[in-house]
């Protein structure tokens, strides 16, 4: 039985749906290099210094996160030896999908932080997320352009955005166990493809969109079809 995953936009506009978001997901662990291949971003995640941004991290999202981001932008950071109070007030356990409302209240102000401390000049939303999404995998999902595109992000808050997805991802939480149970069965270079509920997402949305890069390769054969659905969920 193939599974669906259904994303609401915020700018209201018509929802995604990703059938056979299973094989979908296989598509992209399998084969994109921020997954497998020589040293991936996705082998990174979560095995770094947990509470600083080292030059090891920059020079993970340049070659594996198709990133062009200048290491002298990151030395306010990179030169820290102490770790970083607002990434230490990140609990790595933390799953953004796991965590029941009332946390919620109490972690939101506290990945807000995070995200308003990394971004900044030269160090766009997208360069951000994916250092954030390093630290801490459970919590931060990678929001590159192709991802706020898909869920109709444009000009909104980092906070909110990630707020979005948090609803989508319970929304879809079913879904998501389905696809990680896929995964975890899924061998590549003799090894099972595990990732956390966020990054499945997060891979769905970018491989999903028509600019990505993998569709040339990986993704012959799929369609992508607009037609009327049922009422908003």
């Amino acid at each position: 039985m193939s599974v669906t995953v259904t994303i609401e936009r915020m700018d209201g506009g018509p929802h995604l749906v990703l059938e056979c978001a299973d094989d979908l997901a296989v598509a992209f662990f399998a084969h994109d290099a921020s997954s497998v291949g020589t040293d991936p971003f996705d082998a990174h995640a979560g095995a770094g210094t947990p509470d600083l941004i080292t030059d090891d991290d920059i020079t993970v999202i340049n070659q594996t996160m198709r990133a062009r981001s200048p290491h002298d932008q990151w030395v306010t950071f990179t030169h820290n030896t102490e770790p970083l109070p607002w990434m230490a007030a990140l609990d790595p356990s933390w799953d953004l999908f796991g965590l029941s409302e009332p946390d919620w209240a109490h972690v939101r102000p506290v990945v807000e932080q995070a995200l308003r401390e990394v971004i900044g000049p030269y160090r766009n939303l997208a360069v951000a997320t994916k250092v954030l999404h390093l630290k801490r995998p459970g919590i931060v999902p990678v929001l590159d352009s192709l991802v706020v595109d898909q869920i109709g992000g444009a000009g909104k808050q980092p906070i909110e955005m990630v707020s979005h997805l948090r609803a989508q991802g319970i929304a879809n939480r079913a879904a998501i166990d389905a696809i990680r149970g896929r995964l975890a069965t899924t061998i590549v270079d003799g090894t099972p493809i595990h990732r956390s509920p966020v990054r499945i997402l997060d891979g769905l949305l970018w491989t999903s969109h028509p600019r990505t890069s993998l569709a040339a390769k990986h993704l012959i054969g799929w369609e992508r079809v607009m037609r009327p659905g049922g009422p908003s969920r």
